[in-house]
């Protein structure tokens, strides 16, 4: 018998996959025992089955030569982890790599396995799975892998404990003797093969953007939104900083911090995913705009043929290259140049595996492959055509991360580099390229594209005669130092410099600590310096801590362990995971990739501190530089015992101040002259003081931990009388301990930068406490005045005259912010014509009415979000339209926009409430119209995702499944008008048919069917409209009508039904028409500047075709009563919908909800897509109109998807199923009379003549219309006629 996947059977099947995850997640599936020198790489490969929330709840353990268990030797860090993803766990990194071309995703001393050694995979504590046996040597072994490896098969395990060896296929031992590479030998080891890839960051929630490309023009690609316009791009303003430090004759190193910081700012850092969007239109075709261009090969190929998911394993299709190779520097999506698509660029999945992680230099031999480009051992050289391009990608890399954020500071280098270096070359072969192969317009319209989409730009694109700045002939002189980064040069012996002056691993807990002790004799900029720990043996540094801030002569800086006492935790500057080290673990300081000193030999895994304090010698000021060599710490450190914390904080007496003198000479006393604040943040945009040091006295009005950090606001009395000047500032300190309270009069001295354009401090050292007093609020109110005004309040203490409305939590989830305005603001052209004086003035309105409230948590994803009151959950949400009441705060500015930084918990009232149902006067029809976020079912039979769209896995499907249900079950209308259902047929496999069994499983009855209207699919696109229906409510009047004009990408479907209870008649068209990407868009489709965003002109095509569907199809123009319902991608007052009500239709949502409707919420302004538009007659019988606000006002991080919300987040309930509100229309349909209906209930029985006759018997007055026999008067002749009328046989009620 065939299985059907019943609501109930896969609710219980999601649940036994709930309990059961992580244990069926992970799957052990290669063991590699390598032939390098020392047998490596040594290496097991795992397998993501399905997604794991928190990749710590797993290990691996490595049992060696048969001695038994070893247990949990390696935990997982703490991240998520998605369905299809590869993890390779190695002993080592650099031998790896040089093996396999791509890095390792962790590295561990236990994984040093040889050929006989078992492994065993761990989840929540308990054995997942297993390969050989863990109390046997493998040696003879038939599991035996010695110089060779074992793979696993498809759809086999995992096994738990019970290790089945014919499950695995074996290269046999010794198969790798002799080669040096997996790609040359004989039996290469099956990398990624045992199940379909999806890369990090794909798939998932495709709803939510209307103003940039459209994800289903790529294979399982999310939307991507614009957020600048490059029309109205102006190089002057954009570089002007950049041309002041030109005519001031700054040096190379000033001119490139400057541009640093100018390419920086406004860089929207994108998801992985989003990669795949973004390159379809930067590196579109010319010539085919449904393709993109090869970087390499220079071939064309289809935009859909990307390497997501399912289509990885095609050598032929194209994948995200990093012309700058993540190894170098950036190996995971949490660096910023993971996904910076200014060098990320298509190219052939097996052109780029061939290319690796290799320099660029003139290189030997052509790639047999494309062999424009050659390639030997050490390097690789792209085709003339792009070598410039290329070039010019690489100079952009090195300017643009200097270690001023997460990614480190990346170097061109003239020399060959090594996996893991920050570093690439060859330096001089780049600019030699940059020289002859210029700028071309192809690479001008991408630098265009790219701004759109991420914000910032390739100054050398622009400014080509930059490249001559910044990289000098001198650069090309073999020095490895890189261009213009003014690193100096490598540490000497003997050299003063930053050192390490105090190790502690205490005994019994985490108490554990390393101090940094500044002996340059000078203030140092820790930017660039970089610690980094060897756990275990390992020649590869694991966890690591980027530097920034600034230390002061003698000054020390603190890290800690997170988990040490109040003791050390009282002096740390920052807590970091280098310090997750025990006694036979190495550390290195390394500035911009030079060693500057070193604790313990790397390679080493003996014990050599363990349980110890020690501190550095008086006399030593300069590092140890060779990590390589023998350590024994007794030669240049003191030991003070076991848990001995109480110097740590200080170093030979000093904890900052130039040594023997004044700490405060520089600083001043309390009272002295200082700079006042609002000299320093100027009149304008940027400080007149840039990167000069001041000294500030004011109070402190808000000290942040999380910011590291304080505001300051100087004191009324020194307030100066210019309104465009603010009064505080932001001092970054560098740590989140030893913070000034509020209320403290501070006095400070530091640098004044502009860090992202926001004017700060940055603390050379902690503040002088010079008493304590009272600041008052500046009071200020949404709209602002002009734009100008924020900038005037940049860093003060503020608070509003008004109740706050939520206008914005589209990023709650994902950032914690929250967007907030005085009263909602709305789409211009959903309240005025588009162009028109007044939506301009809306438009301006909107950008004024606007702030956000941070959450002071710079991480993604956090967990938990702290708004509102008691943190995000399914069941306490922050919806749009719900208000804060009090709001006092710093006005900040950051990420590009204006915020406040809250200096008390924000008060949030619940002003919009969510409804159980819809509120709806109903008659005897209601439609509905609901678009339903792309629900894609898979294969129909629980298999089969991810998808083209929508679910990625059963899991999510079944959430989004649910949400669906109980919305339409909510709903209780009698047609459901559906968009964004999976277009696979009507099957009972089909997405449109295990949704209505789903319902009607839910709803314990039959209730709904859905129209068939006899297609395999309707058009050609992944996602299609559909009707469900009540056939007790409503019954078909003929077959579904389907418009395949060329106009229409997805066809609208027309149904005419009439009404069980009287015959009435109306025809329902659900459409979901062209939307407002703009992804390919030209003339007149391209974006008019109008608001109505690109391809308007198509909408309104589709508007006139189906107005004159309506009037001229046969089987539609029989009946008055036509209602057009979908996603119509325009708001109330654009083009398409003024073509229907000019042609005789009415916006019911207009007529009878008002002006300010909305169903679907974009970057803070509210308007509705989702329309119900009905003929003149039809409109004539409404009874109530309603938008069913359950998704519009909602977070987005409440809906089905996984891959960034928490648990917490999910409720079974119908609040955010779609990102579309459902628009709910009920009528009072008139029926068609029927000739002798006395009584008026649609047929002619008994009743009717028992009522005529008595109405004749007592002389009442009679409606001429049942004069049946037409002789002038009313009588028992008509009553005879009557008679002849009936209904049923012999005049039978029903």
């Amino acid at each position: 018998m065939k299985t059907k996947l019943t609501l109930l059977s896969v609710a219980i099947l999601a649940s036994i996959q709930a309990t059961a995850a992580p244990a069926d997640s992970l799957v052990l599936t290669g063991v590699i025992d390598g032939p390098l020198s020392g047998g490596i790489p040594k290496a097991v490969e795992l397998y993501v089955a399905k997604d794991i929330a928190d990749l710590s709840q797993c290990g691996v353990g490595f049992a060696n030569n048969g001695g038994g268990t070893d247990g949990e030797e390696f935990t997982f860090p703490a991240q998520s982890v998605s369905a299809g993803t590869f993890l390779y766990v190695a002993s080592e990194t650099s031998g790896f790599t040089s093996f396999f071309g791509f890095a390792p995703d962790f590295t561990s001393g236990a994984a040093s396995i040889n050929g006989d050694d078992a492994i065993e995979v761990f989840c929540d504590n308990v054995v997942v799975d297993t390969f050989g046996d863990p109390s046997v040597d493998g040696s003879g072994q038939a599991w035996d892998y010695l110089d060779g490896w074992a793979y696993r098969s498809a759809n086999t395990g995992p096994d738990g404990t019970n290790f089945n060896v014919s499950s695995w296929t074996f290269s046999g031992t010794n198969a790798l003797d002799g080669t040096s590479s997996n790609a040359t030998a004989g039996a290469p080891f099956p990398a990624k093969s045992y199940g379909p890839q999806t890369d990090p960051g794909d798939g998932g929630n495709n709803g939510g953007n209307d103003d940039g490309i459209d994800g289903s023009v790529c294979f399982n690609c999310p939307d991507l939104d614009k957020i600048a316009d490059a029309s109205q791009f102006s190089d002057g303003q954009y570089y002007a900083q950049v041309f002041t430090a030109l005519n001031n004759n700054a040096g190379a190193g000033q001119v490139k911090a400057v541009l640093s910081d100018t390419i920086s700012a406004n860089h929207r850092v994108l998801s992985y995913g989003e990669v795949w969007t973004a390159l379809t239109a930067t590196d579109q075709d010319p010539q085919n705009s449904n393709n993109v261009t090869l970087i390499y090969k220079g071939t064309s190929i289809a935009k859909s043929s990307n390497g997501s998911g399912s289509q990885s394993s095609n050598p032929d299709n194209w994948n995200r290259e990093h012309v700058w190779p993540n190894s170098h520097g950036f190996g995971s999506q949490s660096f910023e140049a993971y996904t910076d698509i200014h060098h990320l660029r298509p190219s052939d999945i097996s052109v780029n595996s061939s290319r690796g992680n290799l320099d660029f230099d003139d290189s030997d031999a052509p790639l047999s492959e494309a062999p424009q480009n050659r390639i030997d051992s050490d390097s690789f050289e792209p085709r003339d055509a792009v070598k410039g391009d290329v070039a010019r990608m690489m100079f952009y890399m090195d300017t643009r991360y200097e270690g001023a954020d997460t990614t480190p500071d990346l170097q061109l280098v003239d020399r060959l580099t090594g996996p893991g270096e920050a570093a690439l070359g060859k330096l001089c072969r780049l600019i030699e390229w940059h020289n002859a192969d210029p700028v071309d317009s192809t690479e001008q319209m991408r630098n265009d594209a790219i701004y759109e989409f991420q914000g910032n730009r390739n100054p050398f694109i622009d400014h080509p005669e930059w490249v001559d700045v910044l990289y000098e002939a001198n650069d090309c002189d073999g020095n490895d130092n890189g261009g213009g980064d003014n690193g100096g040069e490598p540490q000497e012996p003997g050299d003063a410099s930053l050192i390490f002056s105090e190790y502690i691993e205490g005994a019994g807990g985490n108490n554990k600590a390393i101090e940094l002790f500044n002996a340059t004799g000078a203030s140092l900029n820790l930017s660039g310096y970089q610690v980094l720990l060897y756990a275990n043996g390992s020649t590869s540094a694991g966890n690591r801590l980027d530097l920034q801030g600034t230390l002061p002569s003698g000054g020390v800086y603190v890290i800690a362990n997170s988990g040490s006492n109040a003791d050390i935790l009282a002096v740390a500057d920052t807590t970091a995971s280098v310090t997750f080290f025990n006694g036979n673990d190495v550390l290195e300081l390394r500035k911009n990739g030079e060693l500057v000193d070193s604790f313990g030999q790397v390679g080493n895994s003996n014990n050599f501190a363990v349980d110890v304090t020690l501190v550095r010698k008086p006399e030593i000021i300069s590092g140890d530089t060779d990590s390589s060599d023998a350590f024994d710490y007794n030669q240049e450190w003191i030991s003070l015992g076991t848990n001995v914390f109480t110097n740590l904080g200080s170093h030979n007496g000093d904890t900052g101040g130039d040594p023997g003198g004044d700490p405060d000479a520089e600083l001043g006393q309390c009272g002295d002259e200082a700079t006042l604040i609002s000299a320093i943040q100027g009149n304008g945009a940027a400080s007149p003081v840039q990167d000069q040091s001041k000294v500030i006295e004011g109070v402190v009005t808000n000290s942040v931990a999380n910011l590291r950090g304080y505001f300051v606001q100087e004191e009324r009395s020194q307030w100066d009388n210019d309104a465009n000047s603010s009064e505080g500032i932001f001092v970054y300190q560098g740590s989140d301990s030893n913070l000034p309270a509020v209320g403290d009069v501070v006095r400070v001295k530091g640098k004044v930068t502009e860090y992202f354009t926001k004017t700060q401090l940055t603390a050379e050292g902690q503040p002088l406490t010079c008493g304590s007093a009272a600041v008052e609020p500046v009071t200020i109110s949404l709209p602002f005045e002009h734009a100008g005004v924020p900038e005037s309040l940049e860093g003060m203490l503020v608070n509003f005259s008004h109740v706050l409305s939520v206008t914005d939590n589209y990023n709650l989830g994902r950032y914690g912010d929250v967007g907030l305005g005085n009263g909602r603001n709305y789409i211009p052209t959903n309240l005025h014509v588009p162009g028109s004086p007044e939506a301009i003035a809306l438009a301006e309105r909107n950008r004024l009415n606007s702030i956000i409230l941070d959450d002071t948590i710079s991480a993604q994803n956090p967990d938990p979000v702290v708004y509102p009151t008691g943190n995000l959950s399914a069941n306490n949400t922050l919806r749009t339209g719900d208000t804060v009441t009090a709001l006092l705060g710093n006005l900040d500015y950051s990420f590009s926009a204006y915020r406040i930084i809250p200096a008390e918990a924000p008060t949030f009232v619940q002003s919009n409430a969510r409804t159980p149902a819809p509120e709806l006067s109903r008659g005897n029809v209601t439609v509905a119209s609901l678009n339903v976020l792309n629900f894609f079912n898979g294969n129909g039979q629980g298999g089969g995702f991810p998808t083209a769209r929508g679910a990625d896995d059963l899991n999510e499907y079944q959430r989004q499944l649910d949400k669906l249900v109980l919305a339409l079950a909510a709903m209780d209308a009698d047609i459901v008008g559906l968009m964004e259902i999976e277009n696979d047929g009507y099957g009972e496999l089909s997405a449109i048919a295990q949704l209505t069994e789903a319902l009607n499983q839910h709803l314990g009855e039959e209730r709904y069917a859905y129209v068939n209207p006899g297609v395999s699919k309707i058009g050609t696109d992944e996602i299609a409209v559909g009707l469900l229906y009540k056939p007790q409510a409503v019954s078909l009047q003929g077959a579904s009508r389907i418009n395949n004009q060329s106009v229409f990408s997805r066809p609208p479907l027309a149904q005419r039904f009439a009404a069980t209870d009287n015959g009435a008649e109306l025809t329902v068209v659900v459409n979901h028409f062209k939307s407002k990407g703009c992804g390919g868009a030209s003339g007149a489709d391209s974006d008019q500047g109008d608001g109505q965003s690109c391809y308007n002109a198509t909408r309104v095509a589709q508007a006139q075709a189906l107005i004159n569907w309506l009037a001229t199809d046969a089987e539609l123009s029989s009946n008055d009563n036509q209602l057009v319902i979908g996603d119509l991608n325009a708001y109330a007052k654009e083009d398409p919908i003024r073509a229907f009500t000019g042609n005789g239709f009415t916006n019911l949502v207009e007529t009878h909800v008002g002006a300010e409707a909305y169903s679907y919420a974009f970057g803070g302004e509210m308007g509705y897509l989702d329309h119900a538009i009905a003929s003149d007659a039809l409109a004539a019988q409404v009874q109530g109109v309603t938008e069913w606000h359950i998704n519009a006002d909602e977070p987005r991080a409440l809906d089905y998807d996984t891959q960034y919300n928490h648990p917490q987040f999910y409720a079974a309930n119908p609040y955010r199923v779609s990102d579309h509100d459902p628009v709910l229309v009920s009528f009072n349909l008139q029926g068609v009379a029927v000739t002798g209906d006395f009584d008026g209930d649609g047929d002619v029985d008994r009743n009717d003549i028992s009522a005529l006759m008595r109405a004749i018997a007592s002389r009442q007055e009679i409606d001429m219309a049942f004069d049946l026999n037409e002789d002038g008067v009313v009588n028992t002749r008509d009553v005879q006629m009557m008679s002849r009328l009936c209904t049923r046989t012999g005049c039978a009620t029903e």
